[in-house]
């Protein structure tokens, strides 16, 4: 799968110089045009790159952001991580990093927390985001996050551990993330993390008052320069420290034992804040309406959102994006006529949600109207042309009606104009296997396998697919480029590792 062109990182020699390009290419998503905050970010960068390149560390996260997708806690919702990744982006663009990757996550995990790993891979639980009040408080956690990864504060703290080979450093990495991810016993985690040089690992994650205290102070930045709210940083840090009683020692809240919340800390946001005020808040119509789908996307079994829906309407009437919520559950839980009803009804006032009509398709579609659905998604793509999350949503119902050629075109339209997911990458692998495409089934699962950092699984793919019966002369030309790419940053790797460091 051949993503849009773009400009790519620069290329460091530890590690092989082919990694940039190749796995930048098969996953990493842009920050898009950099705008410029009020007041000037300091240049942190180049002490640490003689140690840790972006490329090496784009690796490491990399890996383990595979282990957390393996481990089921990355949520895979294409709207929501289409959601996330834009509100992200907004405030990515204000960090003037064009050569730093920005990756967001939603993390399946009802723990109040978030957490920036290495090579720009920016996690937040559910639990956070449905604690949250309005779109700059999420932002505000972002920006934090973002401001982690702009400072190079991981970065900083490896130096000293330079010995640490690639794959040792992700598999430590993945151990930790995951009992942070999942609010695992910390005394589990640290026997986990104290084989071989975890703990230097560990102590790289942790950061220091005065990195959390420029991460705020960059962070309100970036949070002034994407039109949020300033005071948003400062008032969600008070409501949890409240939460939890504010004091100079964490509280037991995740969030509040890796980003500690003392009044000074407080006091200083809100003057830094006031510095950057934003007398034009531009905050998106979509937050209500995903906060209200990750609220049942998220619920457990045992819980029946119908009923909260329900309970709440006892109360008092229901807001347009809790109905949206209500419908979702009720297509859920096997009422999908009565939520194609309130779909209709929601898109007539709101014709300019995508998430409505990939909603409604899959309402129609789950009540057995194949034709409707699929007149609603074509309907849909042609006002919004090559959305992913309705592209994704209408391939999986073209699938679902034996239209597996017309799915596979479909997604090779729209990503080779956006950059996929990984599950968006497997999806595109599915299509062409069902269209009977073997060789194109076989070279999309390679772009997986790249896109999640494991390239020795992606080599044998594309082995498969190179034997694969009645190539054309460019799908071979393509195949044997891409073997040979992976096949050289192999070998660069091989002889890293021989190389004293």
């Amino acid at each position: 799968m051949q993503p849009a062109d773009r400009t790519e990182p620069k290329r460091h020699s530890r590690g092989g110089a082919i990694l940039a390009g190749l796995l930048w290419a098969a996953g990493a998503h842009a920050a898009g045009d950099t705008g410029v905050v009020s007041s000037q970010l300091p240049d942190m960068g180049s002490p640490e790159n003689a140690v840790l390149s972006k490329t090496d560390e784009y690796q490491i996260g990399l890996m383990a952001m595979r282990e957390l997708r393996s481990q089921e806690l990355i949520l895979e919702d294409p709207e929501l991580t289409d959601y996330i990744q834009h509100l992200g982006s907004r405030l990515a663009a204000q960090a003037r990093a064009d050569d730093q990757n920005f990756q967001y996550f939603i993390i399946r995990s009802s723990e109040i927390n978030a957490f920036a790993t290495y090579g720009g891979f920016i996690c937040v639980n559910s639990g956070l985001i449905l604690l949250t009040e309005t779109e700059s408080d999420l932002a505000a956690v972002l920006a934090h996050e973002t401001a982690h990864v702009r400072q190079r504060h991981i970065a900083r703290a490896i130096l000293a551990q330079s010995r640490m080979s690639l794959s040792t450093a992700a598999a430590m990495l993945a151990a930790m993330l995951i009992g942070v991810a999942s609010g695992a016993n910390g005394q589990a985690m640290e026997g986990a993390i104290a084989m071989s040089q975890g703990i230097a690992l560990q102590q790289a994650m942790n950061f220091s008052r005065g990195e959390e205290a420029e991460a705020d102070r960059v962070g309100i930045g970036l949070l002034a320069g994407a039109g949020f709210r300033t005071n948003a940083m400062a008032d969600f840090f008070e409501s949890m420290g409240r939460r939890e009683g504010v004091s100079e020692q964490a509280g037991p809240l995740d969030m509040l034992r890796n980003h500690p919340v003392t009044r000074d800390r407080i006091a200083e946001a809100r003057s830094r804040a006031e510095q950057l005020h934003v007398t034009e808040i531009n905050e998106s119509i979509l937050y209500s309406w995903m906060r209200e789908r990750l609220r049942v996307l998220v619920a457990t079994g045992e819980t029946d959102m119908t009923a909260y829906y329900a309970k709440l309407r006892d109360r008092r009437e229901l807001s347009d994006p809790e109905r949206y919520g209500e419908a979702l559950a009720q297509l859920r839980g096997g009422q999908a006529g009565v939520a194609a009803n309130t779909l209709r009804e929601l898109l007539v006032k709101y014709p300019q949600i995508t998430a409505l009509y990939s909603a409604l398709g899959q309402a129609l579609q789950t009540d057995h109207q194949a034709g409707a659905a699929l007149a609603d998604f074509e309907r849909a793509m042609g006002l919004f042309p090559r959305n992913v999350p309705l592209a994704v949503r209408y391939a999986d119902t073209l699938m679902l009606n034996g239209k597996a050629r017309q799915a596979h075109a479909l997604l090779l339209d729209v990503f080779n104009n956006t950059v996929p997911t990984p599950e968006q990458i497997r999806l595109t692998a599915l299509a062409a296997s069902a269209a009977g495409d073997t060789g194109d089934a076989y070279y999309y699962m390679s772009e997986y396998h790249i896109s999640n950092g494991d390239l020795p699984l992606a080599n044998q793919q594309l082995e498969l697919a190179l034997a694969s019966p009645n190539l054309t002369s460019v799908q071979r030309q393509r195949f044997r480029a891409r073997l040979d790419e992976i096949r050289e940053w192999l070998r660069e790797q091989r002889l890293s590792r021989a190389s004293p460091q």
